[in-house]
């Protein structure tokens, strides 16, 4: 249920609203699942199905190591880096630093209570999108009460404007944010290689069928990783003469559900205030998805209990700008995986 905060947000927000474009997205939440080509030969085609070939016994991570300013740091080698599982070092088979192309899913909250941010929310997302190689595959999805198809899996940056375009003025003040994010990680751990959430929201929800704790759950064990901008300091922002407590915490608990779906996978959780910021979060999140590491291990615990294990992976703390000092290196990857049960 929203409480009377929510609502006067809501309802400020369409006094000033006059975002009216052209046909809105159908429910579909699509079937065009991009599979990267293996050779040459593959690349004009279109889509296909994948082949899923699983070795249960194998744990794939990606990770990035930042530094103490948030830079992403790139040449390390595999010696740098040990990963623990339930505090046991494992040992790395698998280590990789290959620049593949991305698959990214940009998630967009369609709801009355955002709809005064979608200029800014259009530019943000065309910058993105602007962002990507031509070798990348991106879709669009906006979500209110449910997750909705805007543009399918492309390499075509022009649908993607189009389908930002298409968005028609909200019509439901529902958010069902868990729900979105929970069945977008479900499509995307079809899909091997870097994947990547680009998610715009309030962090706020309504409606949703998964609890936050399950949608957490999912994220915990997923190899996508989740990019969150939050729109929560921009209504603070906005409203901060008539704001009441009530609707403060729950922004603020908003805020802290975002950070935690990104910590979860490894990703980041942005808060900005000014439509000024936007440019430098989607450089900073392709900065990090192109410098990351790819490595597994077998763990050394085979029990198939089905059992929850929580990931650790820990680099090498280096002066990498030749300064004289260390440069407070630290790893971020997903937060652990489920054993299979037998």
């Amino acid at each position: 249920m929203q409480s009377k905060g929510r609502v006067l947000i809501a309802a400020g927000l369409l006094l000033v609203t006059s975002f009216l474009l052209a046909q809105g997205p159908n429910r579909n939440l699509g079937n065009n699942i991009p599979i990267q080509p293996s050779s040459p030969s593959d690349k004009a085609g279109p889509p296909k199905a994948p082949d899923i070939a699983l070795d249960v016994n194998l744990v794939n991570l990606d990770v990035v190591v930042l530094d103490k300013n948030g830079n992403p740091i790139g040449g390390m080698e595999k010696k740098h880096f040990r990963i623990f599982d339930d505090n046991i070092e494992q040992k790395i088979t698998n280590f990789s630093t290959v620049d593949e192309p991305l698959t990214v899913v940009v998630l967009v909250e369609y709801s009355q209570t955002f709809a005064y941010y979608y200029d800014n929310i259009g530019a943000s997302a065309a910058g993105f999108i602007d962002s990507l190689r031509e070798n990348d595959w991106a879709a669009l999805v906006a979500y209110d009460v449910h997750p909705m198809l805007v543009t399918d899996f492309t390499k075509n940056h022009n649908l993607l404007y189009e389908g930002l375009k298409s968005l028609r003025y909200p019509s439901s003040r529902e958010t069902g944010l868990f729900d979105a994010v929970y069945d977008t990680i479900q499509k995307l751990d079809k899909v091997d290689g870097k994947k990547a959430i680009f998610l715009l929201s309030t962090g706020l929800d309504s409606i949703s069928r998964h609890t936050f704790g399950e949608t957490l759950k999912r994220a915990q064990t997923s190899d996508t990783m989740l990019y969150a901008v939050s729109m929560g300091q921009m209504a603070r922002l906005y409203y901060q003469n008539s704001i009441n407590q009530e609707t403060n915490i729950e922004l603020l608990s908003a805020d802290n559900q975002l950070n935690q779906l990104s910590s979860a996978t490894g990703g980041t959780a942005f808060y900005p205030r000014f439509p000024t910021e936007y440019s430098d979060i989607y450089i900073t999140m392709s900065h990090q998805l192109r410098n990351q590491y790819t490595m597994a291990f077998i763990p050394s615990n085979q029990k198939k209990d089905g059992k929850f294990h929580k990931l650790k992976v820990e680099v090498q703390d280096l002066d990498v700008n030749k300064d004289g000092k260390l440069d407070g290196l630290k790893a971020r990857t997903r937060q652990g995986y489920y054993a299979p049960r037998s």
